[in-house]
């Protein structure tokens, strides 16, 4: 037990460890709000849709807060507790009109000990800008730890992320990094709700994302 204790405050302390000399960087704040719809025709397959939607700005007077809306599509294929596969696709809009498409490839291992779940989860993803017809290709890495608390429906967790360019002779090996702690709350099997908090950094900003996501499973 003092080991488990021990690995989830080492990741907590993990999310509040900024350095003195940040405090010079442009902070932002915004919301964001998932709704995911999943389908599993097989025990192995599971079909979803998505919108996400994010406001942003709001440290900053007499902006715009409407940022950009996600829609998404695709499959997750299990063929083994320990990890999980996604293809999906996602359309994009921003505030001033730009429309962009991605798609996304994940790989999501897994291991469980006890009431812990610690996955690391690698998505690669291409992005095609309509506006200005560039293509971006970028790595997620993002390392998760999962807690379900026993007799309660309740499943905290908190994680890491690093955003990695894979574009030509990038400025740094990675564009920001996020930290993010949140909790799910497993109403019944079918409905899921999950509220977060993400902090992100990178070289010249701050970003603050409170987040609620609902997931509705058929």
């Amino acid at each position: 037990m003092k080991k488990k204790i021990t690995l989830l405050l080492f990741l907590c302390m993990s999310l509040i460890g900024v350095s003195a000399r940040d405090v010079e960087r442009s902070h932002e704040m915004g919301t964001e709000t998932d709704v995911y719809i999943e389908y599993s025709p097989h025990d192995k397959v599971t079909l979803f849709l998505g919108e996400e939607f994010y406001l942003s700005n709001f440290l900053t007077p007499n902006s715009n807060i409407f940022d950009a809306s996600y829609t998404s599509i695709g499959a997750n294929y299990t063929p083994h507790k320990n990890i999980t596969l996604t293809a999906a696709y996602e359309f994009q809009y921003f505030n001033g009109g730009e429309i962009c498409h991605r798609v996304k490839l994940m790989a999501i291992p897994k291991v469980f000990f006890g009431d812990f779940t610690l996955s690391l989860r690698e998505r690669l993803h291409m992005t095609y800008s309509m506006e200005t017809q560039d293509i971006a290709w970028q790595l997620r890495s993002r390392l998760k730890l999962d807690y379900a608390i026993p007799n309660t429906p309740l499943v905290p967790n908190v994680y890491v992320e690093l955003y990695n360019p894979l574009q030509k002779n990038p400025e740094s090996w990675y564009s920001s990094v996020s930290y993010a702690v949140g909790l799910d709350w497993i109403i019944t099997d079918n409905h899921i709700l999950g509220i977060y908090y993400d902090f992100s950094h990178s070289p010249d900003s701050f970003y603050h994302l409170l987040g609620v996501a609902y997931v509705l499973c058929l």
